[in-house]
């Protein structure tokens, strides 16, 4: 983990700050929706998803876990094993720790779960001076932590090819972001040095002003996203 100020970034792909954790995009149920497309394969993911967040709040003593977004996967409707999944993660979660969840752009029809469990879907979560959002929408505030970029860094070193998720910490004189890689493995991320953002939030930021942190077994400062363009 990174130490910044009052922000530690996790090895596990989260921000914590204080005994609040945060995490976005885990996709619970893309196996059913792989399925429907004729790829089969089993629905592993929320085994896994629930041994990193417990570890998590063990390392950190969490009180509150924040999911800036996309829980689910599934934009039209709310599938079987989708549903079993997201039930199962607030059933072992709810007498851990308080439990928070974004809105994120996968979110539609999320509210129907939720609701079993009195827990509010949120357009945006406050913590310290940071608003948390998912992203896929703007945002007037100043200081945001939020996912929807699914962030990661391609790296190509002795003819192979490495790809690494990534936190972003993008800050100019009117706003500063930290951007949150994919909590799910399913999604390795979108490579940065290819391409635009998706989220209007980063719209007008330069290359110079986002700082790349990349996760291996720990989290690594690679520097600025305009000299690793050039470099990498």
């Amino acid at each position: 983990m990174l130490q910044l100020g009052n922000l530690v970034l996790s090895e596990r792909r989260a921000i914590i700050f204080r005994k609040t954790g945060i995490i976005a995009d885990l996709h619970l149920g893309i196996e059913g929706v792989l399925e429907e497309k004729g790829i089969a394969i089993p629905s592993i993911q929320i085994d896994e998803i629930l041994h990193e967040i417990y570890s998590l709040i063990e390392e950190h003593g969490l009180r509150e876990l924040i999911i800036a977004g996309d829980l689910k996967n599934e934009f039209g409707r709310n599938i079987p094993g989708e549903w079993a999944d997201v039930k199962r993660l607030i059933e072992n979660l709810r007498e851990v720790v308080d439990l928070r969840v974004v809105r994120g752009n996968h979110d539609n029809y999320l509210q129907t779960i939720l609701s079993g469990y009195g827990i509010a879907l949120e357009d945006g979560a406050q913590i310290g001076k940071y608003t948390v959002v998912h992203g896929h929408d703007d945002s007037p505030a100043r200081r945001i932590i939020m996912g929807h970029e699914h962030p990661s860094i391609k790296i190509r070193h002795a003819g192979a090819i490495y790809r690494y998720p990534c936190f972003l910490h993008c800050k100019s004189d009117e706003r500063e972001v930290w951007v949150l890689p994919s909590f799910s493995r399913f999604f390795t991320g979108s490579n940065i040095l290819e391409g635009n953002f998706l989220s209007p939030i980063l719209d007008g930021f330069r290359a110079e002003e986002i700082e790349v942190y990349a996760i291996e077994d720990e989290v690594y400062h690679l520097g600025n996203l305009k000299i690793l363009g050039n470099v990498v």
